[in-house]
């Protein structure tokens, strides 16, 4: 055989080898089956929060109201008589704990969902595990616009900071009047969906960004920021921290340094423990949060009142959003016999419409976020004065 056909016969081989590599991996993309299991003995699920740091009040009240609905499944038979054995791991609000995490609970506990993580940043990178496995992955917290468009196995229960950033927006453009905004956002994949979201949301409406600040996680000193801000004149500033800690200092400062003018920030700081510890401070600060029904939805005063019992508190924001993803992957497994295949729970979750939980009526979109109603707040002595529900 000629070199000229030598390396024509090699460049078919080539080819074959290429189409057929293709063709096993777009297979296992697209119709392979996760069946983990047969349908017998206990189904194994990740609880990927954070436990420990800045974050870990958010975290915690999630993980608390997760055990809550296993041992109330548990104690009613399981699903289709399984019992349901929890693994949990701390993601620290930190991507490289969230892969961490991700990594043991996928590989060496081997469950077949993981509720959770509780920060975006440490979801998207949990992701890149859990996404090629096949394991569903449902959070009821990431909020990150990035979440979006990660994974087929990726859903939530919490409205995209895409919607939360222009809820914001709105509020201060049309309720308080504000025609420039000043933003001061933390470094990190949450903080900056809701700065690009408040941002495009506010000039959609006429208004303008006179100031955009960034500080970098773990910075205490935020004078210089704040200076650029009062010396702008904003009619509001939008503060987003990842967590409550730069957040609190951010308004004592801002009001430290003579600024007056109305504060509006997302759901990290109107954690109940938050405002309560730190009530002077966070004095007339406006929020957005996602909106439960705690006197008018059954389900949602029905779990208030049991998570009070049990844990002597009232839930936190995120709590209801990871009581309801745990509801909805139980209804899933139950819906398949209690056999567990990820392919027919990811289809389940995809398809649901109009469901009713602690949270409201969740009905999936076609990237697995849920079209839920959002709230805005305002601090006042310690409390979440709920200020109803606005649209973006």
């Amino acid at each position: 055989m000629s070199n000229t056909g030598k390396a024509i016969a090699w460049l078919v081989v080539l080819i074959v080898v290429v189409w057929a590599g293709y063709a096993i991996l777009s297979s296992d993309q697209q119709g392979a089956s996760t069946t983990v299991d047969s349908g017998t003995g206990p189904i194994k699920i990740g609880v990927l929060q954070a436990l420990s740091g800045d974050l870990a009040a958010l975290g915690g009240t999630q993980q608390k109201a997760i055990q809550m609905g296993v041992e109330e499944i548990n104690a009613a038979g399981g699903i289709n008589g399984r019992m349901i054995a929890l693994s949990t791991e701390d993601d620290k609000c930190d991507p490289q704990a969230g892969g961490t995490g991700a990594q043991k609970l996928v590989n060496v506990d081997k469950v077949v969902a993981i509720l959770g993580g509780t920060c975006s940043g440490a979801t998207l990178s949990a992701a890149a595990i859990t996404e090629p496995a096949h394991v569903i992955m449902i959070s009821g917290s990431a909020t990150s616009p990035k979440v979006t468009a990660i994974g087929d196995y990726v859903f939530r229960t919490i409205p995209s900071d895409a919607l939360a950033g222009r809820v914001a927006a709105r509020y201060n453009y049309e309720k308080l009047g504000s025609r420039k905004a000043a933003i001061i956002s933390e470094l990190t994949d949450y903080a900056q969906g809701l700065r690009g979201s408040y941002t495009d949301g506010f000039k959609a409406l006429g208004g303008e960004i006179v100031a955009d600040e960034t500080y970098t996680t773990g910075d205490t000193d935020f004078r210089t920021q704040i200076a650029k801000i009062k010396a702008a004149k904003p009619d509001v500033i939008y503060v987003v921290p990842q967590t409550p800690t730069p957040g609190v200092a951010i308004v004592k400062q801002m009001k430290e340094n003579g600024i007056t003018m109305p504060v509006q920030t997302a759901e990290v700081l109107p954690a109940r423990e938050v405002v309560r510890d730190n009530a002077a401070v966070l004095e007339g600060v406006y929020a957005v949060e996602v909106s439960v029904d705690y006197e008018n939805n059954a389900k949602a005063k029905a779990f208030r009142d049991a998570y009070k019992a049990k844990f002597g508190q009232d839930p936190d924001v995120f709590a209801p959003n990871s009581y309801d993803a745990l509801q909805l992957l139980r209804q899933a497994i139950a819906a398949n016999n209690g056999k567990v295949d990820t392919n027919q729970i990811r289809d389940f979750l995809y398809a649901a419409k109009d469901w009713q939980g602690t949270v409201g009526t969740i009905t999936m979109d076609q990237n697995g976020d849920p079209l839920l109603g959002l709230n805005v707040r305002k601090l006042s002595k310690g409390q979440v004065i709920d200020l109803g529900p606005y649209a973006p």
